[in-house]
């Protein structure tokens, strides 16, 4: 009889134990991944946050729109990366990782940055130009889903890069996470991983702000949502000459450009070499690029010359006093003379106007003025340098024009979605969310 009752028991538990296992909930397919953005006043960077490895280690990286893969250095994750994986040379993920050389390291046992016959590749720093060439690896990224699910991405691809090329980068960030067009940028690993659409909505948040990234296709709270549907769009072209002084001459370039065809001051065009706005496929100069990494957008001298010659003309038109410049702004007012509107300081409005006159990317004066001294407000728009390691682009858009601007990269169609300013309906990208 007891040997009965304790049978009874076992398969009552067993019972218990299968039901539990049924009823238990999977997560939900994912559609979308989103990310908080903030801004680091001293230096002008723009960063998110991530937690990465087995030890859950909470690391705050900078967004680079151009870069190729997520890179860091950080002695937390170093001290406890169990469940770090090096990329070995010849395999499918070295290959996936566009890797372009093979390091060997006899550590025992492996570790970060010292793993033998490990498929490798530069990892680079865009403020100073330094670059880093070490192994590739992957290991656990944890994300949150714009429903708030958390979920685990496995072998996630990185480097560890060497403490030195921290340098240059905001004191809080541990180094820089790659959007760019590769198939190892947090947007494609992602889209890859869940089987969504290879796309991201970037809002930039402006000083005391933030803002977000959504990765993956979704519904947006009022009134973005509104705003999403109506974005004017332009095509992201492709660089056919590598950027990048660390890649292969020929590989189409990993960045976003888009074409830009003209500029304008208020109504006025700019006289401007028309050649300098387009990409020279042999050599792969010229065009226009949007970068993160670089505070604000620079032009081309002779591009540059136009344009602060026409802005001082039309400011002037509005009793806007000009008073002596401040590196590295070229056109600097008296900020008195400056009135203020929804939009910013009232001074005249810049368009990029794209493949057609009615479609242009439209600047007021919260994206084209800066503060730069006590009374004083520059243009906020700069004299490029050039690239000293592969072709020199003619404009490069940087985050100051983005900010407050929805921006919706359409990898997989090729296309940029991108708004008028959010001040212009009453809110910003500190209110961006997905519904």
């Amino acid at each position: 009889m007891a040997s009965y009752h304790t049978f009874s028991i076992f398969i009552a538990s067993s019972l218990l134990i299968l039901s539990s296992f049924s009823n238990a909930k999977t997560p939900p397919k994912p559609k979308a991944f989103t990310f908080p953005i903030w801004k680091d006043d001293t230096t002008n960077q723009y960063y998110t946050k991530i937690q990465f490895g087995s030890n859950v280690t909470t690391l705050n990286v900078g967004v680079d729109l151009g870069g190729k893969l997520l890179w860091f250095n950080s002695p937390e994750y170093f001290s406890a990366a169990d469940s770090f994986r090096p990329t070995r040379c010849g395999t499918k993920q070295c290959k996936i990782a566009d890797g372009i050389g093979c390091v060997f390291c006899f550590l025992s046992p492996p570790a970060p940055r010292c793993t033998n016959n490990t498929c490798s590749d530069y990892a680079l720093n865009p403020f100073t130009g330094t670059e880093d060439y070490s192994g590739i690896g992957t290991d656990v990224l944890r994300v949150g889903s714009t429903r708030g699910t958390q979920y685990k991405v496995n072998n996630f691809p990185f480097k560890y890069a060497h403490d030195a090329l921290l340098e240059g980068l905001a004191t809080n960030l541990a180094g820089l996470i790659g959007l760019a067009r590769t198939r190892v940028s947090l947007p494609a690993h992602l889209s890859s991983a869940f089987k969504i659409r290879e796309k991201f909505m970037l809002c930039l948040p402006s000083s005391g702000g933030n803002g977000s990234m959504i990765i993956g296709q979704t519904a947006y709270t009022k009134p973005f949502q509104q705003i999403s549907e109506s974005m004017w769009t332009t095509p992201l072209l492709r660089n056919p000459v590598s950027t990048s002084g660390n890649e292969l001459v020929g590989n189409l370039s990993i960045q976003y450009f888009i074409g830009v065809k003209s500029i304008r001051v208020g109504e006025t065009p700019l006289v401007l070499n028309k050649t300098l706005l387009s990409i020279n496929k042999r050599t792969g100069e010229g065009g226009t690029s949007i970068r993160t990494v670089r505070a604000y957008t620079s032009l081309h001298k002779s591009i540059h010359a136009a344009l602060v010659n026409e802005f001082v003309k039309a400011a002037a038109a509005k009793n806007i006093k000009r008073v002596a410049s401040v590196a590295p702004f070229g056109a600097c007012f008296d900020s008195k003379t400056i009135s203020s509107t929804e939009a910013g300081p009232d001074v005249p409005i810049i368009d990029f106007v794209l493949q057609s006159k009615s479609v242009y990317w439209r600047f007021y004066g919260w994206n084209t003025m800066v503060r730069a001294g006590e009374g004083v407000m520059c243009l906020a728009l700069v004299e490029g340098q050039p690239n000293l390691s592969g072709p020199t682009t003619s404009i490069v858009v940087g985050g100051y024009q983005m900010e407050n601007h929805l921006l919706e990269f359409d990898v997989a169609a090729e296309k940029l979605g991108f708004s008028s300013s959010l001040l212009l309906r009453d809110t910003s990208c500190n209110q961006f969310r997905a519904a």
